[in-house]
């Protein structure tokens, strides 16, 4: 599982960074304008900060829904998967050139692999493979005898 979650490191980590930095300031702006609310207002005033509070929410609410459609792996458990390799072809794709049909049980799959995946990998071989979810990338692959 760790190695699930270097790999999406490795791939995101500008989006963890640009997210993270923002939840940070977000809440650290939050408290401080609760904060100073709090001292400034009294009694019915101290009803200002409701919505203030739901503005801020909303607005990290809506970062975090950004990331979740653009990297909606971090939030799903890692694909195993285990089959037969049908197929390896050239893609014009600069992103994932290089691809795999990898027939499980009854339905063939298409997954992105780097170059020297590609490489090792022969048609017929059984392969035992973990790859990302939703993106179908994948970052191990085991060929079992």
């Amino acid at each position: 599982m760790l190695d699930y979650y270097i790999y999406l490191w490795k791939i995101t980590w500008l989006d963890v960074l640009a997210v993270s930095s923002i939840t940070i300031f977000i809440i650290a702006r939050l408290l401080w304008k609760v904060g100073n609310d709090l001292k400034r207002y009294k009694r019915w005033g101290r009803l200002l900060i409701i919505p203030r509070v739901g503005f801020w929410l909303g607005i990290l609410g809506a970062y975090l829904l950004m990331f979740n459609l653009a990297n909606p792996d971090w939030f799903d458990q890692p694909g195993v998967i285990q089959g037969e390799i049908q197929g390896k072809s050239l893609t014009n794709s600069s992103a994932n050139p290089y691809s795999i049909q990898v027939k499980r049980g009854t339905e063939p799959l298409t997954l992105w692999v780097d170059y020297q995946t590609y490489k090792t990998l022969n048609i017929e071989d059984q392969v035992k493979i973990k790859a990302l979810p939703n993106h179908l990338i994948v970052y191990q692959c085991e060929v079992l005898p």
